[in-house]
């Protein structure tokens, strides 16, 4: 498992620092208006990528290993890139009937047309990834998500030249590298008319669907929740306080995203793998191994976002945007912990059980309180009250997924292990909350090494996630010819 982990760190590390550099460079060259422009036609995107396209990468990824064991790759691969194509001719249809019907604002209307062709090749690109992920082509993967990146920031920067500064250049520019990247797998887009590709099955086909449909209905109602706050502001707020918004949520969002990626792109296939050849049992030690991993990473990193966040909007973002962004992104850190939790450990039991739909008896409620309580707040307290209504929602569906997800699938967590993280954060949250450092640079990489150097020291000597006893099987392993073996 940690060997996956650190085999896909090029594929989250390169992506996070573009990240950074995009807020650096948007930040400056675009005002807070403009900015959340863009934010409102890229949440759009996301929303309905999630919501339409997010179920099938999942399905995938999910009967991958039963069809590697059955050798029917390629007719996995016939079923499922029909389906997309399937569904990306009736999304697009939708998009355009809906598209000349609403009268979009002159200041993103040529974005929010670019927005569909985007959204297509995005999600291809999300597809490619899954059937890379799962066949274990961990070069493939990680070149391709570090192009997407490069080239999304780049090409954005390039179209700012000729297009203006504008939610359109950055538009362009992202959609320019969703083309390029998902041609790199021309085999994966040609299975449904490839002879070669196997044989379409309609049993299988159906059984895809039926995993995937309830998905869609689950990703809509968990991107609303984790979105709707940024409509409701640009709405009732303005694009100027989206704009901060946005920036505060992206600075959060994008490193918490990236860290929980890389633990679940190894970890889930590989909990898939163990429940297909080893049963229930070993699946659910495994699970518990995974979410252990995922906790010793992301605690610490959003703690860690949450007391550097003024070095972090000193270094990184704009004068119009770093004060709201200092007193918003603390909020917001604790916000994408329980999501991540919630996304990448809890929502695996449902995965594994086979019953995806029951996640709704947890998103659901949690996205109408959302909703109802922004309406109510934002008027009044404006971004900061939809950060806290999003850090109370998110919460609530740690809670209702955890019971809900152990009544369909046996989680196992080892609480010892879950006291060993939360008593590791402490010394590290201690340090950087007396010591002071310059609003700069320097002051940042001086933040983020000395709370690095103090966390690691403690887990170390906690042992937290096993790392010592991983460390003395590694030893073992590579000196086992030369020296006796280590006692335990």
């Amino acid at each position: 498992m940690y060997r996956q982990i650190i085999g896909y760190i090029p594929s989250n590390v390169i992506p996070a620092l573009v990240s950074v550099v995009m807020v650096y460079a948007y930040t400056r060259l675009l005002s807070p208006a403009a900015f959340g422009g863009y934010s409102y036609v890229f949440s759009a995107v996301l929303i309905l990528q999630t919501s339409m396209f997010y179920a099938l990468p999942i399905a995938v990824m999910r009967f991958y290993p039963a069809a590697a064991i059955a050798d029917r790759q390629d007719g996995l691969l016939k079923e499922a890139y029909s389906v997309f194509y399937l569904m990306g001719l009736a999304v697009a249809a939708i998009c355009v009937a809906a598209g000349l019907l609403i009268d979009l604002p002159a200041d993103y209307r040529i974005a929010a047309w670019l927005a569909l062709p985007l959204l297509l090749f995005r999600s291809l690109v999300q597809l490619n990834q899954s059937v890379n992920r799962s066949a274990n082509q961990m070069r493939r993967f990680n070149t391709i998500e570090c192009m997407h990146a490069l080239l999304g920031l780049g090409l954005g920067l390039a179209a700012m030249s000729v297009l203006g500064r504008g939610a359109e250049a950055i538009i362009v520019g992202l959609l320019i590298a969703a083309v390029l990247c998902s041609s790199i797998d021309l085999r994966l887009l040609a299975s449904p008319i490839r002879r070669a590709a196997g044989t379409l099955d309609k049993t299988e086909l159906v059984r895809l669907v039926a995993y995937a449909w309830p998905l869609v209905a689950v990703a809509a109602t968990a991107v609303i929740l984790q979105s709707s706050d940024r409509f409701l502001i640009g709405s009732l707020a303005g694009t100027s306080a989206l704009g901060i918004y946005a920036v505060a949520y992206n600075l959060v969002e994008r490193p918490t995203t990236l860290i929980c990626s890389s633990i679940s792109t190894a970890t889930f296939p590989l909990v898939v793998q163990v429940l297909e050849n080893q049963g229930l049992e070993a699946a659910r030690l495994q699970n518990g191994r995974n979410g252990i991993a995922l906790l010793v990473v992301t605690l610490p990193a959003c703690v860690g976002l949450a007391l550097t966040a003024d070095y972090i909007a000193a270094s990184l973002v704009g004068p119009a945007f770093r004060t709201g962004v200092v007193a918003l992104m603390p909020i917001m850190s604790f916000t994408a912990l329980a999501r991540g939790l919630r996304s990448h450990f809890i929502d695996h039991a449902f995965h594994l059980s086979g019953r995806p739909l029951q996640m709704l008896w947890t998103y659901l409620p949690a996205t109408v309180v959302n909703i109802a309580l922004n309406l109510l707040i934002v008027p009044r307290y404006g971004m900061f009250g939809a950060a806290w209504t999003a850090l109370l929602c998110q919460a609530g569906t740690v809670v209702g997924g955890w019971f809900l997800g152990t009544s369909l699938f046996p989680v196992w967590l080892p609480i010892g292990q879950v006291v060993r993280c939360l008593l590791a954060v402490v010394p590290m949250a201690a340090v950087l909350t007396w010591m002071r450092f310059p609003l700069n640079w320097f002051g940042l990489f001086e933040a983020i090494l000395l709370g690095g150097a103090v966390y690691l020291v403690t887990a170390i000597t906690l042992d937290v996630g096993d790392v010592r006893s991983i460390g003395r099987k590694a030893l073992r392993k590579r000196f086992a010819p030369n020296v006796p073996a280590l006692t335990d």
